[in-house]
């Protein structure tokens, strides 16, 4: 009889232990998105693909393909009211964006009639500076490029130039280049505003998702958040092991600019809403026209 109850209890652990998670695809930016599930993308319960630029953001949405979708929060907004496959389950970048030149740039004054090259046309960083030109009253030119890396090689090749950027990118252009002036769009729009930064990226899921799957994502990105930003020594080695680009010194350097945190899509949503009305006040096409409903937020 003891034999027998060794027997079961030992089946029982052996198929505990071979109950796997299940693999989840996901597409994410380069930057600070990525660094932010870096410990994901080391996981083998995930599929990863890394991207430059917006256009493989929106193809994504479109297609339906990916379980998760990291992207800026007026995209997942835009996408939502034209086609509601995706829903936002959490915000996790707070506010990475940044004006850089070895000009003199010490306000948003400075900037008036001037030229800055930004990445990403009607992108949250876009979205930002044009926002933040409206409010101070300032007027200047913008010259576009596909992405923050096109944007960076413009700037290395001449840094006079104004040029728009986001973390982890500053850091390495702060490690090329000397004498660089840095102007923080964090504390611009907390002057402008009432939240004291703006909800940049955020996570986006399909909303026949199943639940065990989302309780996974909520969980592991949860924890690799909590690593970035609480063992930046491990997380710029991780980073180099999984060679995404970027040097140890800049991914350690880079994470507190990075601001990552992650806030539920129901504790997000005043901020969200708060933002998304700014976009709208601007151009309601930013959101895609109309608030999103209620429905947009995970666990309504």
């Amino acid at each position: 009889m003891i034999k027998k109850i060794i027997i079961i209890i030992l089946l029982t652990l052996v198929l505990t232990g071979c109950t796997k998670k299940e693999e989840i695809s996901m597409i994410v930016p380069f930057g600070g998105p990525e660094i932010a599930q870096l410990y994901l993308e080391a996981s083998e319960y995930y599929a990863v693909d890394v991207i430059q630029g917006p256009d493989p953001l929106i193809a994504a949405f479109g297609s339906n393909t990916y379980d998760v979708i990291f992207a800026g929060s007026n995209l997942g907004a835009i996408m939502y009211n034209s086609q509601p496959e995706y829903i936002l389950l959490a915000t996790i970048v707070w506010g990475s964006t940044f004006l850089v030149s070895t000009s003199e740039i010490p306000n948003m004054a400075s900037l008036e009639g001037k030229e800055i090259v930004a990445f990403g046309q009607n992108s949250t960083p876009d979205i930002i500076l044009k926002y933040l030109l409206s409010e101070f009253d300032v007027n200047a030119t913008i010259t576009y490029v596909d992405s923050v890396a096109s944007a960076s090689a413009i700037f290395i090749a001449d840094p006079t130039k104004i040029v728009l950027t986001s973390e982890p990118v500053l850091t390495n252009l702060l490690a090329a280049v000397e004498n660089v002036n840095v102007l923080d769009f964090q504390a611009l729009y907390g002057d402008v505003s009432t939240s004291s930064s703006y909800p940049q990226a955020s996570v986006f899921i399909k909303s026949e998702l199943s639940d065990s799957k989302v309780a996974q994502l909520i969980t592991d990105l949860q924890d690799s958040i909590y690593k970035v930003n609480h063992d930046r020594v491990q997380t710029a080695n991780l980073a180099v092991e999984l060679n995404i680009g970027l040097s140890y010194d800049v991914v350690y350097n880079s994470i507190p600019n990075n601001n990552l945190l992650y806030v539920s899509a129901q504790d997000a949503k005043a901020a969200l809403i708060e933002y998304f009305n700014l976009l709208a006040e601007t151009n309601i096409a930013l959101i895609g026209g109309m608030l999103p409903d209620d429905n947009f937020y995970y666990g309504a």
